[in-house]
């Protein structure tokens, strides 16, 4: 083949999160990735949760890219990823235990995604706890992971494979920088010798799967193939576009899910975006349209003997709304068409995925209304921006709200749009009048396969 006669069309989708994450990505990507070539895991690391479905059986994923289920498919963890290799060791364990095929030949790694070491934990845990408003971090290790990376003390997958002597400098390296503050607080050093061993131990089990992933991406790209890039994390969490500094340590849009991918803008066929019929966000920082509930402390809590369920609580409820990494239980409010207005700049969506379409109809009848943010009140003005000043003014905007009396079910006959009750049709609708953007897939259950698909958007 010619360099004249290889492909420069765009062959890429990005499914991309449009609020604080947990909107349901997987399933769509799932849906994407079966007829794709390459799955690409782009950024974040363990903190990041999805399930996929093989045979009936659930399987809960954190580095792996979910299209390792079909067979066809190649894997790549992308050089924006962090890797706890432990994790990652042990959902290649499950994911054979399971039957899937040929995993290990499937699978590759980017030779420059870095490391999370049992350091960058203690790290991230004392950081949290010197802070006087702590970010609420998974304290998995990902922001002192990162910081080693911008730093240039990180240990990438390549140096895994290095001769012992070259691994044991960078290693003397991270004590040197580290073990002041590990030993001051917890009174602790890094063992040089044991995570030595440890990281050497990690180089056999992982140097089959290690590749030079631009050139692995380059071929896939060329020869005209399907990719799909699983986003994590979402927008509000992006280091410079979120709610700083209650993000995460990565750039979560689509530029740098194609980025962590090993993707450039040609390569990018479309952006699909995730979000669900209400909205849900774990951890501190501004939640417009959050309602009310009983969560304290991170955990759900009724006191004096008060048992009656707040709005809040009732989406939860609903919306089986617990992280899926923690379990913590996560702070839920309506819709938010502003938030998603505003998502199109950063994210630069050509359509939306809208989840738990069903579950917002059951709130609705449990509540006997529905609402859906259409304006803000900020700062004495009406606007239909999400605005970046709200560390600034201290001011959190003020929901104007679009009403919806009732609720609707969605029962497992109805396969197609029109198939759905006309207040839910109505309410799709009015996403799409709101925002702007087509809303192409419809999420109507908890299985991969409960998905409406509009393919004359």
């Amino acid at each position: 083949m010619t360099e004249k006669s290889k492909s420069t069309c765009p062959v890429a989708t990005a499914i991309i999160g449009g609020a604080w994450g947990d909107e349901g990505k997987g399933k769509v990507a799932s849906y994407e990735a079966k007829n794709a070539d390459l799955v690409i895991r782009s950024t974040g690391g363990a903190n990041a949760g999805h399930t996929v479905v093989y045979n009936g059986k659930k399987i809960a994923l954190h580095l792996v890219p979910g299209g390792i289920v079909y067979p066809q498919t190649t894997c790549l963890i992308g050089q924006g990823v962090v890797v706890e290799p432990e994790v990652l060791f042990e959902e290649i364990r499950k994911l054979e235990d399971f039957g899937i095929p040929n995993v290990r030949e499937r699978l590759k790694i980017s030779g420059r995604a870095h490391i999370i070491g049992s350091y960058h934990k203690e790290l991230d845990e004392i950081h949290e706890m010197l802070k006087n408003n702590p970010v609420g971090t998974t304290k998995r290790g990902i922001g002192p992971a990162y910081s080693d990376k911008d730093n240039r003390i990180g240990i990438r997958v390549y140096d895994l494979l290095l001769p012992p002597s070259k691994l044991e400098a960078k290693i003397e390296e991270i004590a040197r920088v580290h073990n002041i503050l590990l030993d001051k607080v917890l009174l602790k050093k890094i063992n040089e010798r044991m995570l030595l061993e440890e990281y050497w131990r990690y180089g056999k089990e992982i140097k089959d799967m290690v590749v030079d992933a631009d050139h692995l991406v380059d071929e896939f790209v060329l020869a005209g193939k399907k990719i799909v890039v699983e986003g994590a994390q979402a927008y509000r969490l992006d280091k410079d576009f979120g709610d700083y500094p209650n993000v995460t340590s990565s750039n979560t849009v689509t530029d740098g899910a194609l980025i962590g991918g090993h993707l450039n803008h040609k390569d990018l066929k479309e952006t699909i975006v995730i979000l669900k019929a209400y909205f849900s966000r774990v951890g501190n920082g501004p939640f417009p349209t959050e309602q009310p509930s009983h969560i304290k402390d991170g955990k759900v809590v009724y006191e004096n003997g008060d048992i009656h369920p707040l709005s809040g609580d009732v989406i939860r409820e609903f919306g089986h709304e617990y992280g899926a990494t923690t379990g913590r239980p996560r702070r839920t409010g309506w819709f938010d068409a502003v938030l998603v207005r505003s998502c199109k700049r950063a994210l630069g969506p050509d359509y939306l995925c809208i989840n738990h379409l069903d579950t917002l109809g059951e709130i609705g009848c449990e509540l006997s209304k529905i609402k859906m943010c259409i304006k803000y009140n900020y700062q004495g003005a009406v606007i239909d921006y999400y605005p970046d000043d709200i560390e600034l003014t201290g001011e959190i905007p003020k929901p104007v709200y679009l009403e919806f009396e009732g609720g609707w079910h969605i029962t497992h006959d109805m396969k197609k749009f029109e198939d759905l009750p006309e207040m839910a049709i109505d309410f799709i609708r009015e996403i799409e009048e709101q925002t702007g953007i087509p809303v192409k897939y419809i999420g109507i259950g908890p299985e991969n396969e409960d998905l409406i698909v509009r393919e004359n958007v």
